[in-house]
C-alpha cells in the first residue's frame, strides 16, 4: 500500500529559485571575480514575492515546509558549487557538492520520488 504524500511542488521550485538567486545576488555584490548584474537581484525579488504570496494564499501542510527549506538550501549550496567550479581560485567545491547531494537525496526521499517499494507492493505484482 503506497502512501500518497501531500507535498506541493510550486513552493519547492520557488524556494530553489530563491536560494539560487539569493546566492547569485550575494556573489554579484561581494565576489570580485563575478561581474555585477541586475538580473539575479530582480529574479530574487520576484521569486521571493511569489513565494510569499503562495505562502499567504495556500496553507503549507505536511512536509511542505521542510521540503521548501531543503530546496532553498539546495539552491544555495549548488550555486556555490557552480561558482567555485567556474573560479577555482575561490577554493574547492567538494563540501558544497556533497552537501547538495545529501540534501537532494533527502528531498527525494521526503517527496516520495526515491521511495523503496514496500513488501505489499511486491506481493501485488
Amino acid at each position: 500500500m503506497s502512501v500518497t504524500k501531500n507535498i506541493r511542488r510550486k513552493p519547492i521550485l520557488l524556494a530553489l529559485l530563491v536560494g539560487l538567486c539569493g546566492n547569485g545576488t550575494l556573489a554579484a555584490l561581494s565576489v570580485s571575480q563575478v561581474a555585477f548584474s541586475l538580473f539575479p537581484i530582480i529574479a530574487l525579488v520576484l521569486a521571493a514575492r511569489q513565494l510569499y504570496q503562495e505562502y499567504l494564499t495556500v496553507p503549507m501542510e505536511g512536509d511542505t515546509p521542510l521540503c521548501t527549506l531543503l530546496a532553498f538550501l539546495i539552491g544555495v549550496f549548488s550555486y556555490s558549487a557552480i561558482l567555485r567550479t567556474e573560479f577555482p581560485e575561490m577554493g574547492t567545491n567538494f563540501v558544497s557538492v556533497m552537501i547538495s547531494l545529501i540534501l537532494v537525496i533527502w528531498l527525494a526521499l521526503k517527496m516520495g520520488v526515491a521511495a523503496r517499494p514496500s513488501a505489499a507492493d511486491d506481493l501485488k505484482s
